[in-house]
């Protein structure tokens, strides 16, 4: 569907490692990866050379349709955009076979779910990555699931500058209130437990 078989990006990203079968962030840092928002409207594919300083992105013309392939060192890549609170609007982007599989397969489920789920985005959980073995070596795909269906969190989208305002940005300061107010009821353990969760 996305014809990522092979024969400039945003400030804040992430990528997946197969030989370490880790997720890091554009710091360098080992991150765990949590629930994500996944921006299907926003998927690229293209054509990616990547090397010691070296990153060049040559986007298809349409989505999937394969154009010439620029360079031999240019392989059938992608870029999507991921976000929750956390790690704010963020890029994934690889042209590995394994990343390219995993894509592939989650692109694919997402659109078979996407008629019932107009004018909403995926929220993925990721589940793993399963060992392959492709030709003469191996590699690892990343596997995830998908959650729940939502609108498109208010966040999701801001520049790098606008996610580090505002997590940076002081508390407004808090109104006058010339009665005292009454005691804000106690909020339940499973009410606590639903907002610790809540990353979008």
């Amino acid at each position: 569907m996305l014809n990522l078989s092979s024969g400039g990006g945003n400030g804040n990203y992430i990528r997946f490692s197969p030989q370490a079968n880790a997720w890091t962030n554009s710091l360098g840092a080992e991150i765990q990866l949590k629930k994500i928002v996944f921006d299907i409207d926003a998927v690229q594919t293209g054509w990616l050379q990547l090397g010691v300083g070296i990153r060049d992105w040559q986007p298809d013309s349409e989505l999937g349709k394969k154009g010439a392939q620029p360079t031999p060192d240019h392989k059938r890549g992608f870029i999507v955009t991921f976000y929750n609170k956390e790690i704010g609007t963020c890029e994934w982007s690889s042209s590995g076979v394994g990343p390219n599989m995993g894509l592939e397969k989650l692109y694919t489920e997402c659109a078979g779910q996407r008629a019932a789920n107009a004018g909403k985005l995926p929220v993925l959980e990721y589940t793993g990555s399963k060992l392959e073995k492709i030709g003469k070596g191996t590699t690892r795909i990343p596997n995830f699931n998908i959650v729940s269906w939502i609108d498109k969190p208010a966040g999701m989208g801001q520049s790098d500058e606008d996610f580090t305002a505002q997590v940076a940005a002081p508390p407004a300061p808090a109104p006058v209130v010339k009665a005292a107010p009454a005691p804000a009821p106690k909020k339940s353990v499973m009410a606590a437990a639903v907002e610790d969760d809540e990353m979008f």
